[in-house]
């Protein structure tokens, strides 16, 4: 076959031509605006919900929203929190721990939710993934402190009760007297964390290569602050409330969160 290089080309060719080199490039430019020009933006939307907590765990909160993916699909390795108390600057540094399902389930007459260890997990393009997260304190000694007040107290309750022989209603305000009761209830309170105020809670969100902060209020009243104190009996009346076969009454206060703008 002789290709005819001096006659020129018609407006057909022309055009059949440049149209098959647009499908050669745009492929390749797509891929280029995609990788390095169209930018991955991850956003956090609150469910305005959030609940406090104090127990054997210490302190610590559980929160839910939505991730919202822009451009591209995100996946989120870990998410963590501070909590800052206004009034004196202290920090409380929390992880994520389980995932809350927000769905709930009726199981024999009660209604149950799940929970999952907390995992990465992937907030595909331009969609809107719920998250429900129960956080837990990442300082590595604090469930120990806890416990070492708490175990020597049950250990004492325990052994009083099987030497004594007494009804727990007979022994309840004697233990209640003790030394080791009043030592232990101050070296709680010395650790409560809820106080009366204004909390700023920062939310940490580690995803892809990159890290991204919002931030949230919320307010604790006197009597939020005292009715998570009194936990703090609860726990130590637990030897107690099982010799009778009852149930300790742990309070959880919810609260209005808002993220700023």
């Amino acid at each position: 076959m002789k290709f005819d290089f001096t006659t020129p080309m018609t407006v057909y060719e022309l055009l059949a031509i440049i149209l098959a080199a647009l499908a050669l490039v745009i492929p390749f430019l797509k891929c280029v605006y995609d990788k390095y020009i169209r930018k991955l933006k991850l956003n956090f939307l609150a469910s305005g919900k959030l609940s406090v907590f104090f127990n054997k765990s210490g302190a610590y909160v559980s929160l839910g929203g939505v991730y919202e993916a822009k451009n591209k699909t995100a996946a989120v390795k870990n998410i963590s929190a501070k909590i800052q108390r206004n009034s004196d600057k202290a920090i409380l540094p929390l992880r994520w721990s389980t995932f809350l399902s927000p769905v709930f389930r009726q199981v024999a007459g009660n209604y149950e939710t799940s929970f999952e260890t907390a995992h990465p997990f992937k907030v595909e393009a331009d969609t809107l993934t719920p998250v429900f997260v129960e956080f837990e304190n990442s300082e590595q000694n604090s469930g120990e402190i806890i416990n070492s007040i708490i175990k020597p107290l049950h250990m004492k309750a325990n052994n009083d009760m099987n030497t004594m022989n007494l009804p727990v209603q007979t022994y309840d305000p004697a233990y209640r007297a003790s030394t080791e009761y009043k030592d232990a209830l101050i070296a709680m309170n010395d650790i409560f964390f809820w106080k009366p105020g204004d909390y700023t809670i920062e939310l940490i969100t580690e995803y892809n290569h990159s890290t991204f902060s919002c931030y949230g209020k919320f307010n604790l009243t006197k009597e939020d602050s005292e009715k998570l104190r009194a936990n703090i009996e609860e726990l130590f009346v637990e030897p107690l409330a099982n010799k009778i076969n009852c149930r300790i009454t742990v309070n959880t206060v919810t609260k209005e969160f808002k993220l700023d703008d």
